[in-house]
């Protein structure tokens, strides 16, 4: 019994580590980026239920902006403009966190902006304890900051083929797929660029994302910016688990 427990926490230590890997296989990124559309699409069900705003919806926020200019609704084309700022604002300290790495071939690259989503999301899950208006502002903001940092993490792990924070792009690249697909069945010559194995990846993306939205509309309706703590706990864990190995890595290649 030891010997068999030892095993499957060897397998799933090994499972943990693909995501923070520094040299990525697509396999890695795949799970990854199921992971993080579960958390994503739980988080924006959740802020929508309690706040009817969407924390990575940015085409929705410049067109809330735009009317709220034209309104002369000064508190919407602030909250848009704050909202779309700290997307931003995460997107780009994602890429600087992963430079920084690259730059330094540190094992830690992948490691570290996932570490800080999971600090983040724990913060977000003491909302709760906030005063009224603050409450759902901070929340809302914080929530795009991550999605800004998460969505820029992948897409930087990815090489740019996956993200997860959204689903428009998620359904148009689907689109390209099934319609390259259909050109050319039945062809016996040219390629069409037909790619079934992204196909069934994007399939996943989104399904992930709607699955994350049911869970985080219950979790969030229930205990509201508290069930931010579960992807909080999943990514820490994450973290927890390939973090020593990186970490004796750094120390070796120092001495």
């Amino acid at each position: 019994m030891p010997i068999r427990s030892a095993f499957r926490r060897h397998l799933s230590v090994r499972a943990m580590r693909l995501f923070t890997s520094h040299r990525r296989a697509p396999e890695a990124d795949r799970w990854l980026g199921i992971v993080l559309a579960v958390i994503a699409g739980s988080l924006n069900a959740g802020v929508f239920l309690m706040m009817s705003q969407y924390a990575s919806h940015m085409t929705g926020h410049l067109s809330q902006l735009a009317g709220s200019l034209v309104g002369a609704n000064l508190s919407l084309v602030l909250l848009s403009f704050c909202v779309l700022f700290l997307f931003v604002a995460g997107a780009a300290l994602a890429s600087a966190m992963i430079a920084r790495g690259f730059a330094r071939h540190s094992r830690l690259t992948y490691y570290m902006p996932l570490a800080l989503q999971g600090i983040l999301l724990a913060v977000l899950a003491t909302a709760e304890f906030l005063p009224q208006p603050w409450e759902g502002h901070l929340g809302l903001g914080l929530l795009a900051f991550i999605m800004g940092l998460q969505n820029a993490t992948i897409t930087r792990i990815s090489g740019a083929r996956i993200r997860t924070t959204h689903a428009t792009g998620l359904l148009t690249d689907m689109g390209i797929e099934i319609g390259r697909g259909l050109y050319g069945r039945g062809r016996d010559s040219g390629d069409d660029g037909y790619d079934h194995a992204r196909l069934m990846l994007f399939v996943q993306l989104v399904a992930a994302f709607v699955l994350g939205g049911i869970m985080g509309g219950l979790g969030h309706g229930a205990f509201g910016w508290a069930f931010a703590f579960l992807p909080a706990v999943v990514l820490l864990g994450i973290s927890a688990l390939t973090a020593p190995r990186a970490l004796r890595a750094v120390g070796q290649g120092a001495a």
